[in-house]
This record gives structure tokens, C-alpha cells and sequence, in this order.
């Protein structure tokens, strides 16, 4: 039955209503591996649904008798499509009968059903005993509370090579334990009298595992868990943006404590003195360290290179010739490649080398149509050399070609697009079945003005728009089997946007949840018109004189303050400053968590001038808050990524400040004074903000000091 398994991981049924009162189009895709039968509805010609409308899928036998397997998924009107996935691991190999019907919140249907025969070829047999928690993480072995004396082997199996996160807690009544794994021998160990939860995540081939437990006094377990999970991949070791210069702690021991636990691959700079006991330490503990190396002859108009030349200049790199490195990460690859079938060659050669076959070779791609059809012959031997591609899914919060309006509905059909999510993730594994099981998911964390970000709606609470990437990723059935889960990249994220990707990471690639790892809403509803789009909507404005506050668009600045792909940042509000008084402008606070921690941001500048060095005279009041200074900061910082130093000198002043919220509502007033009786900078002067927001923050967990619920 296994050579069954494979053409059947696609198959692809395609049926549509043929009554001349319309229905739901309906493709079925079969996956063995799960047991999951998958039915892809698209109800687009039936819109507008009414509220309460939602499809009901069911499987019956051969003759349509017997309702096997039913579900029923409520529909979102402002979407066309929906994936309904039947869980039939339990259902014999045969021939079944299904029937897909849209309906009203009655019951009654809409349309009419679409009934479709499909042949179910049962659960693959390494699947079998396996519990499914997401995508990409599979309990594998679990045990509760066990007396161990002496010496206990648990056998498991690995279907697929991948990660296993091994998971122990012993009480306190207990002798000494030690857990051994295979060739790693002892992975975890506990003192006598030790009460504690500790885990090791490492590398495993498919195949059957033995896990030793040895108590030669007695052991008490707890609880023992071991699953199959994803590499967990963050580019990089050690970077973080600080704008005050002052995480909290070293940079080094901030990893330590937030970051290392969460990871089990790192882009790491090998010949760095600073990192290499670190990482020595990280590799013994069964982590991997890659290297990034840039990529030869993939520039667009580059010439061909012979695959030879390809080969001795990876044999070469920093990360096969290193011995602190496990291997290279190519970067990037990101539009037609001539050069890509010499890159297939070279890898399969690297492979066949004796002191090169335990090196990796993983590749950066912007775009996962793998560079044409000279992409596929390197994506056919990334799959036969067991590499990696990681598709790097740099999402901003808006996109000026693909996400010009960004709304919770626009993003989530907009993830389904070829240049989303799904769409390219389903072509993918039509064109090779287990390509996808070779592919890390490469998120783009960026999260700082002036150096990268991805952040570039006031509105939206980035961190749940991160949050809603993942769980796509974990949950639609195009992904199933992905390989890994990446970060990019640290030295472009703050302090929290790093600890919550981290916490993504253990949420959905370690604890294999399927739900948001939080229940804020996708748009924050504490402030509005933050860019100032929409005049001085949702503002009252003073100014000082007439004219003394106008908004108005300054093509470029949001490239300066560089919001990723968008534009958004070119319109703001701009103050004329006067020597009668301040320009102020403020707006309410609203429906904040009393007790909870929140953070207030803006952007501001010279109008007219940006070459200057200094913070424009200004100042933010926020009222009915507790406020935390010495968290908080106004930087100046440099424009470098997208203008040239030498040529361009810009300065702008990034605003944020922490504060815990007093009650429900608090105020934000703005002036472009020092003081209130200070101008403290030259009247006349202009000045522009923009990127006014306030956002929960996600605080680091134990810290008393700024702690949220």
C-alpha cells in the first residue's frame, strides 16, 4: 500500500453544482498521512450570504446510506472560499459518497448540494498510533505519572525526519533520573529530590526511536512527552535593535532567557570570539548553527556559471569549512535563475562527498515558484538531498500592489492568494508531492523604523497580525508537513517583537496549538487616524494661530522611515510653529484593560529640513496612565537602508513610551512646544508626524516590574 500514498497525497477531484439554481464549486484533496479527506468550497456565486450562513460537508458509503462523517463550518460573507477538512483516519480503505451543501442559518439549504463519489485509501501506516495536534507537530509518546525503577525503554516512531521535542516533569519524592536518546545519549537529568519540568528538542531520521529512562533508586515521573516537530529556525543569534541601547539585560543573556528555549536552528556569525563558547555550548546541546552566505550568480542579468564553480565556492564557504557550523543558508534567491540547474548539480555532488554529507545547504527563495522550470530542477534536488528551501514571507501590515487597504477580511483572502499564502503553497506540492516537507516558512518579524519594518499600519496590532500567519500556516491543509518555522530577522525587531515571535514559535511549532496564541483584535480600537489619511478625523486640533496646523502628503517619507512595500507613511500632520503658543492636538484614549500594559508610538521631523540631527521640539502628555520613563524613549534614528548616506543625510524621531492603563480611557495630547511655555525650538519651524498609535504590549512573563495579565 505505500507506493499508494504518494499520487494519492494530490488527489484532486474537482465538481461543481450543475442545477440552474447554482451551488458551491467543490475540489476534494486526499491526504493519507493525517487521514484527513479535504474539500475545498468555493461559494462565491452564491453571494451575498445572508449572516448565519455556513456549509455542511458529510461522507456516506457507497450507496449514499449511512452518514459517516459530518461537519459544519459557519461562512464568512466578505469570503469566497473555505477549507473544510474531515478528519476519516478511523474510516476503512473503500469507495464513499459525500455531499456538500451551503445553508442558511435554518438548516435550510442554499443552492443546490454538490454530492461527489471519492476513494478514501485509508490512513498511511506510519501515521497510524500518531495523534495529529497541527501541521507541524505530532505527539509521538506520552506518558502520566510512572514510578521508573531502575532502568524503562520507550519505543517510538518518527515518520518523517524531522525534530522530536522530548518534554519531562519528576516530583519531588523521587531518586535520581537521567533520559538517554539514541546516539545523543543522555538528553535531560534530574537530582534526587528534584521537582522540575525540563525539555531538549533534537534531530531525528524517520524510523523507530528508543528513549532509556535510568533511575537507579527509583524515579518518580511526572509526566513524559515526546513530538515530532518542526526546525525551528531564527535568523539570528545575539542581533536585536535597541533605539535606548538598553534591552534590560546583555544582549547575550536576554537570548538566554527568552529566545534559546523557543529555537533549535540559528543563523549565527561563527568567527564572531564573542559568540563561539555560546555557541559551542548550543551545538553539544543538540542545536544547529548556519551560515549566511550569499549567493552566487542569481542576480538578475547574471551570467551561467558551471556547475563545478557553484560546487567549490559552497565547499568553500564559511559554513561547510567551520567546524562550529552544521551548514550554509544561500541568500536569496528571488526571480528566473539560469544558474539554478548548476546549483541542483552542485548540491547533489556536495551530498556525494564523503567529508560534505553531514553538511547542510538550505536556500533563501522570495519566491516559492522556485525560479521557473530551472527553479524545479533545484527544487527536485533539494527534495532528493533531504535540503531545505525557506520562502521567505515578508508581510507588511498593508501592501501597496497586493494589500492597499488593509482590513481583517482583506488579509485573510488576501493570504489565500498565490502571492499570500495558499495559493503558491498548493501549486507547490502539485508540482512536487513532498516539496512542502522540505520548505521553512520564513516570517518577517521586522518590526523598527529606520531600519526595517513590517509594522506599517497605525491600526493594526502587529503582533496579532503575526499571530494570524502562523496559524494559517499550522492549520490550512496546504501546509501540512511543512518542514519548518522561521524568524527574519532579529537585528531588525525590537525587544517584544522578538519575545512574541518566540512565543509563536513554543505556541504553535512546540505545543502544536491550533488556536491565536491571543484574543486582541486584529485593529486596535484605541486610536484613530494615526497617519492622518483621513485629514484630522478622530482629532481635535488648537492651533496656535490660522494655518498653524494643516495635514498634507510628503511623497517618500514612508520609504524614510522605511514601512516595507507601503506607503502609508507619506501623510501626516503637519505644525507651523508659533510664538503665541502651542499647535496641540489630542484625541481620547479608548477601551483600554484597566491594569494592562500599553505602549504609545509616533514618528515625527522637520518638515522641510530632515538633514537635521536633533529631535524636534515637541512634547507628548498622556493623562490618566501610569507611565513608565525609564522604559520609555524618543530617538532620533538614521534613514540607511533606502538612500545613501553620503548623498542623503535623514534624521527622524521615533516616539515610544510604556504605560499602564489607570481606567478604560486615557488621553493623548500633542504639541509642538518643549514645554507648555517653551517653544525650545525656532519659530516658524515645521514639523510633520504620523505613525500615532497605541498597541498592547506583550511583556516578558515573570517580570514584576512591567508584567500584563
Amino acid at each position: 500500500m505505500k507506493k499508494l500514498y504518494v499520487p494519492l497525497l494530490l488527489a484532486l477531484v474537482i465538481h461543481s453544482a450543475s442545477s440552474v439554481f447554482g451551488g458551491p464549486a467543490v475540489e476534494i484533496e486526499i491526504f493519507p498521512e493525517p487521514g484527513w479527506i479535504v474539500f475545498h468550497v468555493n461559494y462565491g456565486s452564491l453571494r451575498s450570504l445572508p449572516d448565519g450562513a455556513s456549509v455542511e460537508v458529510r461522507i456516506a458509503d457507497a450507496q449514499g446510506a449511512g452518514v459517516l462523517v459530518r461537519k459544519v463550518e459557519t461562512l464568512r460573507p466578505d469570503e469566497s472560499t473555505i477549507d473544510v477538512v474531515l478528519v476519516v483516519a478511523a474510516l476503512p480503505p473503500g469507495d464513499y459518497r459525500t455531499r456538500t451543501t451551503v445553508l442558511l442559518r435554518d438548516g435550510e439549504p442554499i443552492g443546490e448540494p454538490v454530492e461527489t463519489p471519492v476513494s478514501w485509501p485509508g490512513q498511511a501506516e506510519e501515521f497510524k498510533g500518531i495523534k495529529i495536534l497541527n501541521n507541524v507537530v505530532w505527539e509521538l509518546l506520552k506518558v502520566d505519572r510512572e514510578t521508573i525503577a531502575g532502568t524503562k525503554t520507550y519505543v517510538f516512531k518518527t515518520p518523517k525526519r524531522r525534530w522530536v521535542y522530548v518534554a519531562a516533569a519528576t516530583k519531588a519524592t523521587g531518586g535520581a533520573l537521567r533520559i538517554s536518546l539514541g546516539e545523543y545519549g543522555e538528553i535531560l537529568s534530574f537530582e534526587k529530590g528534584e521537582k522540575a519540568v525540563k525539555e531538549a528538542m533534537r534531530y531525528l531520521p524517520k524510523g523507530e526511536h528508543k528513549l532509556v529512562i535510568d533511575a537507579p533508586a527509583g524515579g518518580e515521573l511526572d509526566s513524559l512527552l515526546v513530538r515530532s516537530i518542526p526546525e525551528i529556525l531564527l535568523h539570528e543569534l545575539s542581533g536585536l535593535h535597541s533605539y535606548n541601547g538598553d534591552p534590560g539585560m546583555p544582549v547575550l543573556e536576554f537570548y538566554k532567557t527568552y529566545v534559546m528555549d523557543n529555537v533549535n536552528t540559528f543563523m549565527a556569525d561563527v568567527r564572531n570570539p564573542r559568540l563561539q563558547p555560546l555557541l559551542k555550548k548550543w551545538r553539544e546541546d543538540g542545536g544547529r548553527v548556519l551560515v549566511n552566505t550569499h549567493a552566487k550568480g542569481v542576480a538578475s542579468g547574471i551570467t551561467y556559471c558551471p556547475p563545478e564553480e557553484i560546487y567549490e565556492y559552497i565547499a568553500s564557504s564559511v559554513g561547510f569549512t567551520n567546524p562550529l557550523a552544521d551548514g550554509t543558508m544561500l541568500d536569496e534567491f528571488s526571480g528566473p535563475c539560469v544558474n539554478c540547474p548548476s546549483y541542483a548539480e552542485a548540491l547533489r555532488k556536495l551530498k556525494a562527498t564523503p567529508k560534505f554529507k553531514d553538511k547542510l545547504l538550505y536556500f533563501y527563495d522570495t519566491n516559492i515558484e522556485f525560479n521557473g522550470e530551472d527553479g524545479r530542477v533545484r527544487l527536485k534536488a533539494v527534495v532528493d538531498t533531504d535540503s531545505v528551501i525557506m520562502w521567505e514571507r515578508y508581510m507588511g501590515t498593508a501592501w501597496d500592489k497586493f494589500l492597499p487597504n488593509p482590513s481583517e477580511a482583506a488579509v485573510r483572502n488576501f493570504f489565500k492568494t498565490e502571492y499570500g499564502f495558499v495559493g503558491m503553497a498548493r501549486t507547490c506540492r502539485k508540482w512536487e508531492p513532498t516539496a512542502i516537507e522540505h520548505l521553512a516558512v520564513c516570517f518577517g518579524f521586522f518590526s523598527t523604523p529606520g531600519g526595517h519594518t513590517l509594522s506599517t499600519t497605525p491600526f493594526v496590532n502587529h503582533k496579532v497580525y503575526l499571530d494570524m500567519q502562523f496559524n494559517l500556516v499550522v492549520n490550512n491543509p496546504a501546509f501540512w508537513g511543512t518542514y519548518g518555522l522561521m524568524g527574519y530577522h532579529s537585528s531588525y525587531s525590537d525587544e517584544e517583537t522578538l519575545r512574541w515571535i518566540c512565543r509563536l514559535f513554543r505556541h504553535y511549532g512546540i505545543e502544536g496549538n491550533t488556536g491565536p496564541a491571543t484574543n486582541d483584535p486584529y485593529e486596535s480600537p484605541h486610536l484613530v487616524n494615526g497617519d492622518f489619511a483621513n485629514g484630522t478625523e478622530g482629532w481635535t486640533i488648537s492651533p496656535a494661530e490660522q494655518g498653524g496646523i494643516q495635514t498634507a502628503r510628503k511623497p517618500g517619507l514612508s520609504g524614510l522611515q522605511t514601512r516595507y512595500g507601503s506607503s502609508e507613511g507619506d501623510t501626516g500632520l503637519v505644525t507651523t510653529r508659533s510664538a503665541k503658543g502651542p499647535n496641540t492636538i489630542t484625541q481620547e484614549i479608548k477601551d483600554l484593560e484597566p491594569g494592562r500594559l500599553y505602549t504609545f508610538r509616533m514618528i515625527g521631523c522637520d518638515y522641510t529640513d530632515l538633514s537635521k540631527r536633533e529631535k524636534p521640539a515637541s512634547s507628548v502628555k498622556l493623562d490618566n496612565v501610569d507611565l513608565f520613563p525609564d522604559k520609555s524613549f524618543a530617538a532620533v534614528f538614521p534613514d540607511v537602508s533606502f538612500v545613501s548616506m553620503k548623498q542623503h543625510k535623514t534624521w527622524l524621531t521615533y516616539y515610544w513610551y510604556l504605560f499602564r492603563a489607570e481606567g478604560k480611557r486615557a488621553r493623548v495630547t500633542i504639541t509642538d512646544w518643549a514645554t507648555g511655555d517653551q517653544p525650545g525650538g525656532p519659530v516658524g519651524q515645521q514639523l510633520i508626524f504620523n505613525y500615532i498609535q497605541v498597541h498592547p504590549y506583550f511583556a516578558p512573563e515573570g517580570n514584576e516590574t512591567v508584567n500584563s495579565r
